[in-house]
């Protein structure tokens, strides 16, 4: 039945989502035809197969050279290292969640209470909070507190763990990792939506949200070794979990004034607040 129910609501989305309208895209079809033509004259194509491999090239390539063009090669370096390193530390966190909860004697009826019951309604509402604090305080901001957050909730389960069983602290530590969570990734998405050239909208969103997924998946793979490396000092764990958010951070500290410049301009078309 809760399958059902989850299908059901997807499905809704997507039958809403047709229905909303959906701004010309004759600029960007233009410029991209454009890049096109630019493309087909340096390779000394013409014809239908000049065309065919200029749009190719074009639709593979010039993603990839309109970022780093209008970033600058040292600038969007340290933005896609920025958005490979952010979200680690809760990737590792979210990897041993469930373990850790296990080995402190918390039965499934208390994980499945505040980590799947409560929690949930804590990410939808923050989600939407979250967007709303983003909008009011900027994005550059909004990324700083979310990575200050995020680090904060990690020593909150280390103060658990050191502790021991204490459903109080469970709680306030799980509610405080989802609202987290969910404002991280809120400000996260629009951040790098913000980002993107509008002529390549999809295929940099894409570039940068599976930089940041590759990032997670290929360090936090190693989470389980890493507490057996600490010899089961959960507390510990999550200490360097929380330290891990700080390289991301620092990458976003040298770069504040450079993409609250790239920022500000975008979000004061969408909300009318610069970042």
């Amino acid at each position: 039945t809760t399958f059902l129910v989850l299908g059901a609501i997807v499905i809704f989305c997507n039958i809403a989502l047709m229905f909303v309208p959906e701004q010309s895209p004759e600029e960007r079809v233009a410029e991209q035809l454009e890049q096109d033509n630019v493309i087909a004259s340096n390779l000394a194509l013409s014809g239908s197969t000049g065309q065919i491999v200029a749009w190719m090239v074009g639709t593979v390539v010039g993603p990839l050279l309109s970022f780093f063009r209008r970033n600058g090669f040292a600038i969007a370096l340290a933005i896609l290292g920025f958005v490979f390193l952010f979200k680690i530390g809760e990737a590792f966190l979210g990897r041993m969640s469930i373990v850790f909860y296990t080995e402190m004697g918390f039965s499934k009826s208390d994980i499945a209470l505040y980590s799947k019951g409560i929690g949930w309604i804590t990410t939808v509402v923050f989600t939407l909070i979250g967007g709303l604090f983003a909008i009011r305080i900027g994005l550059v901001r909004a990324m700083f507190v979310s990575g200050i957050l995020m680090a904060v909730t990690n020593l909150m389960f280390s103060w658990l763990a050191w502790s021991g069983r204490s459903e109080v602290l469970f709680a306030a530590a799980v509610l405080l990792d989802d609202l987290t969570g969910a404002f991280a990734t809120v400000t996260f998405v629009a951040f790098i939506s913000m980002l993107v050239d509008r002529t390549y909208t999809a295929t940099q969103y894409a570039l940068l949200a599976s930089i940041g997924t590759a990032g997670r998946t290929l360090f936090a793979s190693s989470s389980g070794a890493l507490v057996d490396w600490l010899d089961g000092d959960w507390g510990k764990f999550f200490v360097l979990t929380a330290v891990m958010v700080i390289p991301s951070l620092v990458c976003l500290w040298i770069l504040r004034h450079r993409l609250a410049d790239m920022l500000s301009g975008a979000q004061v078309r969408l909300f009318g607040k610069s970042a």
